[in-house]
């Protein structure tokens, strides 16, 4: 019986309804302008595949030399999706989506394993609602992709150990093999450590579950085959460069060793600075359910005592997983943490439904997340307001509102739970934070197109290209070509001033320059300004 009335209501429904809500409050997002750089990058490479028909030898059309650091699956689906879809905003980001809701749904089958439904339909909830996880479904990369096929993996090897079939140690393999077909031959040596580390412990507790060598070759044999291809092919085009690139460097060991991106989410010098940098990202990305991080913490260290078998395997995937991160040398990017979270998921669901049991928990985890996700958030929207560049700051007014409303439903929640706490203030939680992420959408949805009108850049330029015109962007950090060269149709190119000025004088030119580059050059070019952004981008012709 709840501790919130004398009747016993249908809690797993409400449940069922949150999540369901939650999920198509995901799908909502398709039709949403693409706010990530990346995505227009991977686009235009999956682009170039469906115009070309080389699905083997990825290429980015602006830059030819390049090798194309990731592996192909993700390319793949993007084209799928635009060649179903056509090029268009849905198109690019539907099928990341429906992958997230795919974690979402492996993510309870997981915890149905060994848990009731509630707590089963709470995983799910947890997942679908981890601030990180509902952001990143936004930004089709190779994350969500990678999370999904891992999850499936692990899944898989569960119910191979409760069900010993060849076929699903095959099934297994296969997933295993889209996830290194997704981010790289890195993540099958992830996948053989958790689940050896597994393995041992089940050992060392007598856990007699199925397992037969044989069928581990079975699965081994299967990812080999549908993984090695695509490297072997990519080693006898490119040669050493592909090598260095998938097995030695950036996407092989030299990932663990060194930053490539810079200093990620936060700056870090210093190995204690940089072994301790990916809690606070954790507590960032896990909220509003940060306050249930020492429960799951509790809960996966008595499932590796006594605990079952996929709550000891939840455990090990998230301590093992968190424990690479923080020990590597490489970036500390947020979206790193994203494999992990269905294990967290999991884990905090099994948190809740005992803190329901007990006031006390519960009162607790809403005082941390209080706590720390207020403040956190607070800080960031003062720092961003004052010390951030114009170029940042003028961002906040999109996300400023959905973090006041996700602050207040914090706080409601933390002041119910404290008068009466129980399973009704989970849910006063879950559907504010629901409201505040829809507002961040209509958010978007409404002054994105102020601050970056692409469409009226790219629509001009595309209304006035003739063939021969050249199409250059001046001052680029990388994002502003990539959304450039994604929807202009016609070739783009990054350049320094000294192009642009060469190129002046011989023919057509559209110019996509920066605040810095136009105030270098509008004295020397006395450019025509066809259409200027807040941001202080502005685009300019010649004649």
């Amino acid at each position: 019986m709840d501790r919130d009335v004398g009747y016993a209501p249908n809690w797993p429904l409400t449940w069922t309804v949150l999540v369901a809500a939650a999920c198509l409050l995901i799908l909502s997002g398709s039709p949403l302008p693409h706010v990530d750089s990346d995505a227009a990058l991977f686009g235009k490479v999956a682009r170039h595949s469906l115009a070309t028909g080389e699905w083997l030898t990825l290429q980015d059309p602006g830059r030819p030399d390049w090798i194309v650091d990731k592996p192909p699956l993700t390319f793949w689906i993007m084209a799928l999706s635009l060649r179903l879809g056509g090029e268009t905003d849905v198109a690019l980001r539907f099928w990341q989506l429906l992958m997230t809701i795919g974690v979402v749904m492996v993510t309870y089958r997981i915890a149905r394993l060994a848990a009731g439904r509630e707590e089963s339909l709470l995983a799910a909830l947890v997942m679908a609602t981890f601030q990180q996880a509902f952001y990143f479904s936004m930004a089709p990369q190779h994350d969500v992709p990678l999370t999904f096929f891992l999850t499936l993996a692990f899944y898989g090897y569960l119910r191979y150990r409760e069900r010993g079939s060849a076929g699903i140690a095959a099934l297994t393999g296969f997933w295993v093999a889209l996830a290194v077909l997704t981010k790289g031959v890195l993540w099958a040596g992830v996948f053989l450590l958790i689940i050896a580390v597994d393995l041992l412990t089940a050992a060392r507790h007598r856990d007699v579950g199925h397992w037969r060598w044989v069928h581990a070759g079975v699965g081994a044999v299967v990812c080999l085959v549908v993984a090695v291809p695509w490297f072997a092919v990519g080693m006898v085009r490119q040669g050493t460069p592909f090598v260095h690139t998938f097995l030695l460097g950036e996407n092989g060991i030299e990932r663990l060793l060194h930053p490539f991106l810079g200093s990620g989410v936060v700056p870090v010098q210093g190995r204690l600075p940089m072994l301790l940098a990916y809690v606070p990202i954790l507590m960032l990305g896990m909220l509003p359910w940060t306050g249930w991080l020492p429960g799951a913490v509790a809960e996966g260290w008595r499932s590796l005592r006594a605990g079952p078998r996929s709550l000891r395997l939840c455990a090990v995937w998230f301590g093992v997983f968190f424990l690479l991160l923080s020990l590597s040398q490489g970036d500390r990017i947020m979206r790193y943490l994203l494999p992990l979270y269905p294990a967290l998921a999991v884990l905090a669901a099994g948190s809740l439904v005992k803190a329901f049991e007990e006031p006390r928990r519960q009162r607790t985890a809403a005082a941390i997340s209080l706590l720390f996700g207020v403040p956190l958030i607070a800080a960031t929207a003062w720092f961003y307001f004052l010390y951030a560049p114009n170029d940042i700051r003028v961002y906040l007014p999109v996300v400023l509102p959905s973090l006041i409303v996700f602050s207040l439903v914090m706080s409601v929640f933390a002041m119910v739970t404290v008068v009466r706490p129980g399973r009704r203030a989970v849910v006063v939680l879950t559907v504010g934070v629901l409201v505040s992420y829809g507002l961040m959408y209509w958010m978007i949805m409404q002054r994105w197109e102020q601050i970056w009108p692409w469409p009226a850049i790219t629509g001009t330029v595309n209304r006035l290209y003739r063939p021969g015109d050249r199409v250059l962007v001046v001052g680029s950090s990388g994002a502003e070509a990539n959304f450039a060269s994604y929807w202009i149709t016609a070739p783009v190119a990054a350049a320094d001033d000294a192009t642009l000025v060469r190129v002046w004088q011989e023919g057509r030119v559209f110019g996509l320059l920066s605040r810095e580059a136009t105030a270098r050059l509008t004295g020397r070019l006395h450019p025509v300004v066809l259409v200027q952004t807040p941001l202080g981008w502005t685009l300019v012709t010649n004649r």
